[in-house]
């Protein structure tokens, strides 16, 4: 039987969608104040219980007022995401139950940015990431250039300044596979928690920093009446239908002193059932390291030093990713978050300079720029099947904590923070009558 190339089957069938099908982009603003705070403050967004939501559409949107002592001081947000740079937490609850919980969002928020996007992107995002500069006076700091992907200098002028952001928000919805059905679950809030602002800024003098304007928005779907009947024949024998998503799970240890040739295990108590990749960064030490703990990436291993990755009694890789080969890391990176099975088409925004020069900034003196911050991220995929058509394709740590396995090369200062990235596979399960959800990660 001969059979047609896609181009010229005419016959072939198109799904369509209801002439009673509505679409509305949504904006959902604070339902607890206007302005906020950094150092803890709590802004919640409770979402609209009715239709559908398209996940990737929901993007945070605010604006950032700033002061400054003198017209002198020049006061950066630092981060290759300035305008996410002061989260501290995101949390998603659905029916008053925490299902998601994500910690050192603007430091995530970074590493993604650095590695899911190429610098093409990063230059076409800078209005809503918030890169650049809102100011260029002559002054100690070093001024970011109008094209800076790694920082946002703030307005130097006198009186409150405003600058604006954009940011996709990534989170267990927003990382759904199909649609949400915010009709047909309890009621959804997204709470987002402030991070202190030495965390995520350099200021000078009495600078200060607030938060205003925020709203969610997001497109809604409404594909009229009689479509719940649909999505209800879709259930299984309990009622329950099931989204495909992922999340993150991040987790941070602060070392003592080390000295070369040491080898250390840095356990973290995370246990999920389909670890997908993971990552760790060694988090910037010293009055030369302008980008902090969670803004700068540097290689506490050393020149010479390794990495592994060790879950329910396996290492990944087999082999350990020796800092002597920089390239070999490199690929290793890319292959953690993008198409394993197609490198070229991965994108990655981290220059050499970034990544492997001056290896040993993790011991006394090392240093970093705002303009420049180190971007020495470590990971490996451990994904069965690298695809993201399957559910649960992750390796599991079958309930017991993941490790870091580090052999260090040179020494290294007390204070380091040791942080690691999990990606994971989550399952939203609904169920249709009692409209309670059930997440298995």
């Amino acid at each position: 039987m001969a059979f047609l190339p896609k181009e010229v089957e005419y016959n072939r069938p198109h799904a369509s969608v209801s002439p009673d099908t509505t679409s509305l982009n949504v904006i959902v603003r604070p339902s607890n104040g206007q302005v906020f705070q950094p150092g803890g403050d709590v802004i919640t967004f409770d979402l609209p219980s009715r239709a559908f939501m398209s996940p990737a559409s929901l993007v945070l949107r605010g604006v950032m007022t700033s002061t400054v002592a003198t017209a002198a001081d020049a006061n950066s947000v630092l981060g290759a995401a300035p305008g996410a740079a002061w989260i501290q937490r995101v949390e998603t609850q659905i029916s008053g139950q925490t299902v998601e919980s994500i910690n050192s969002y603007g430091q995530l928020y970074n590493l993604l940015v650095n590695t899911k996007l190429g610098f093409s992107e990063r230059m076409a995002m800078q209005t809503e990431l918030m890169t650049g500069s809102g100011a260029t006076p002559a002054t100690s700091i070093v001024v970011p250039a109008a094209g800076n992907l790694n920082s946002y200098l703030l307005p130097t002028a006198a009186g409150a300044q405003s600058s604006q952001f954009a940011i996709p928000l990534g989170c267990l919805l927003s990382n759904c596979t199909n649609y949400v059905p915010l009709g047909m679950m309890g009621g959804v809030r997204i709470s987002i928690t402030t991070d202190q602002l030495d965390n995520f800024a350099t200021m000078v003098g009495a600078g200060t920093i607030t938060f205003g304007s925020l709203e969610l928005a997001f497109d809604m779907i409404d594909f009229g009446r009689g479509f719940d009947a649909v999505v209800g024949s879709m259930a299984d024998s309990e009622g329950n239908i099931n989204l495909k998503s992922s999340s993150w799970n991040v987790s941070s240890q602060t070392l003592g002193a080390l000295t070369a040739g040491t080898t250390e295990e840095h356990i973290y108590n995370v246990r999920l059932s389909s670890i997908k990749s993971l990552i760790v960064q060694a988090g910037g030490i010293s009055a030369n390291s302008l980008n902090g703990a969670k803004f700068d990436a540097g290689a506490v291993q050393g020149p010479g030093g390794s990495t592994q990755f060790v879950v329910a009694s396996q290492v990944y890789p087999q082999t350990p990713l020796a800092e002597t080969n920089q390239a070999l890391v490199m690929s290793e990176l890319r292959q953690s978050l993008g198409e394993a099975h197609d490198l070229l088409g991965s994108k990655m925004s981290i220059p050499d300079g970034q990544f492997n020069s001056n290896l040993t900034v993790m011991a006394p003196g090392g240093t970093s720029t705002i303009l420049q911050p180190k971007c020495h991220f470590v990971g490996v995929n451990t994904e069965k099947v690298s695809s993201n058509q399957l559910m649960m394709s992750g390796i599991s740590s079958q309930l017991s904590p993941i490790s870091v396995r580090l052999n260090y090369s040179a020494d290294v200062a007390a204070g380091v923070l040791l942080t690691l990235f999990v990606l994971y596979d989550a399952i939203l399960s609904i169920n249709l009558p009692t409209r309670q959800v059930q997440t298995r990660v």
